[in-house]
């Protein structure tokens, strides 16, 4: 790129600048290690010039608390927006993504990272501007089977890049340092999930920033370099056009074009979930379902899942309840006993990614909760489907209880739990009542009472809460005058099924007590 073209530019910034005050000045945070590992050393970086940022790269104007981002030292990061339109516009015949080769003997170091939709914060100015669009990221470093005869020079690199975007029809809109440290704190999840190798160089590595403005596309160019690898980001500015639909079966999401489910969901026909407002927990009792949302690792996109979620709310008539992270104090209130079913989902710390919460008014009348974790190496969600209760479980008398007992020798009773605790819920009284009739009408018998769950949740767990749901009932049983002697207890967990634990019908069997004659 032409000096006398990009001074000229600078200088066009300046003037705009001068009418609104002094010029922005970059503040380099000190630099530190980086907590994520580098591939290597970098080594020292390039003596880099001065920053030049076009006449066009302004403060945005969006809120107080998205015109901003804070770097690793808690440090305010502009977040600029651009005028493209006033970058000279090009009609050079550009292929696909990535658009251009690398210079002989060099290449990526490892496979790149290629997604349909993400977003890169390109440097520009005294801060960054959010770029979207199908992108491709890597660093750059010779190429293997060369190493023995050549070595990394990042003058030969720039040049040849420089070069091909000139015949391409780019314009340089920044040269200067990366300032790395802007790439993490509040960036670091979403740098970290894909764009890590194009920023963990050296806090000055010298950086540069090119735009192709055509017709129908805007191709930006971000190249860092420093003395023995360099770091690539192309991004095609694109349109988003959302692959993921709502839908008008339970549980509603599906997962963009390219993700799976991953593990198989965990669906409930009947559970409690608590969803996070802002201020306090909403516990939505009905259908559940949890299952992840996950892709290749180099081409799974935190961005494009994210738009795709908010494309599937939009298309249902969702409000947006909560965007943000969980306080601590507000995720640690549920213990991994409740959380455990819903991992696959939503995770075990809620305060460790980007949540989202929804709410849903359907037109039939029904209300749809979503939690969605947005974490740069996995995503997911939690879906309830808000209803009451339905009993499905009868009463056994205690001629039937007394009967099954003489003949089988032990008999299943549904006692009906809070959730994940071995609290007896009050529609379960009666049948407590028939087991109590059976024990005073046969002073002699004694019973073992033994409890039983499904596979949901670890081993360990369910045999803890099976344990505690059985002295459970002997305790409400003792409270009536039952003599102790007369009663044990006992827990089995998930190791006794009697139903398939894949189905829901089977899961609800296998959730039962059982007396049994001693």
């Amino acid at each position: 790129m032409r000096k006398d073209t990009l001074v000229a530019w600078a200088m066009t910034m300046a003037l705009a600048l001068a009418a609104c005050g002094d010029a922005p000045q970059d503040s380099a945070a000190p630099q530190a290690d980086l907590e994520t590992p580098a591939a290597a050393d970098s080594g020292a970086a390039q003596s880099a010039p001065a920053e030049a940022a076009p006449a066009d790269a302004v403060p945005t104007d969006a809120a107080a608390s998205g015109d901003h981002v804070l770097d690793r030292d808690g440090n305010p990061v502009p977040l600029l927006a651009f005028d493209v339109e006033r970058v000279p516009a090009s009609n050079v015949a550009l292929g696909d993504l990535p658009f251009f080769s690398l210079p002989a003997g060099y290449g990526p170091q490892n496979r790149p990272h290629v997604r349909r939709y993400a977003r890169f914060p390109f440097r520009i100015g005294d801060g960054l501007h959010w770029v979207e669009g199908a992108s491709w990221n890597a660093k750059i470093v010779v190429d293997r089977d060369q190493r023995r005869d050549k070595e990394f020079s990042a003058r030969e690199l720039r040049r040849n890049l420089e070069a091909v975007l000139a015949e391409a029809g780019a314009q340089a809109v920044f040269e200067g340092p990366l300032r790395r440290n802007m790439y993490y704190g509040q960036l670091e999840d979403e740098i970290g999930g894909g764009f890590i190798e194009a920023v963990n160089l050296d806090q000055d590595a010298q950086t540069s920033v090119h735009v192709i403005r055509q017709a129908d596309r805007n191709v930006w160019v971000q190249l860092a370099t420093t003395s023995n690898e360099a770091g690539l980001v192309i991004v095609e500015e694109t349109s988003f056009e959302p692959t993921a639909r709502w839908r008008d079966e339970f549980p509603y999401l599906s997962a963009p074009e390219g993700y799976d489910q991953g593990n198989r969901p965990k669906q409930r026909d009947f559970d409690m979930y608590p969803f996070w407002t802002g201020s306090a927990f909403e516990e939505v009792e009905g259908r559940t379902w949890a299952g992840q949302v996950v892709a290749d690792e180099r081409n799974r996109s935190m961005h494009e899942v994210r738009r795709n979620l908010e494309a599937m709310m939009d298309e249902a008539g969702g409000v947006l309840v909560f965007e943000g992270r969980i306080p601590r104090e507000a995720s640690e209130r549920y213990g991994n006993d409740l959380k455990g079913p819903y991992s696959d989902g939503t995770g075990f710390s809620w305060d460790d990614y980007e949540s989202r919460v929804y709410r849903v008014d359907r037109p039939d009348g029904r209300q749809v909760w979503v939690h969605a974790r947005l974490e740069y190496m996995s995503a997911g969600w939690v879906v309830v489907e808000r209803e009451g209760f339905v009993q499905t479980a009868a009463l056994l008398p205690a001629g039937a209880l007394k009967q099954k007992l003489d003949a089988d020798g032990r008999v299943a009773i549904q006692v009906n739990f809070a959730v994940d605790k071995a609290d007896i819920l009050p529609d379960s009284q009666p049948q407590i009542a028939q087991v109590l009739a059976v024990l005073e009408q046969d002073p002699a018998l004694r019973l073992s009472v033994e409890g039983h769950t499904d596979n949901t949740g670890t081993a360990a767990r369910n045999r803890e809460l099976s344990e505690e749901r059985a002295q459970a009932v002997v305790a409400a049983l003792t409270a009536q005058g039952i003599a102790a002697a007369r009663l044990s207890s006992a827990g089995f967990g998930d190791s006794r099924p009697v139903g398939d634990n894949a189905t829901d019908e089977g899961r609800a069997r296998n959730r039962r007590v059982e007396l049994v004659r001693r």
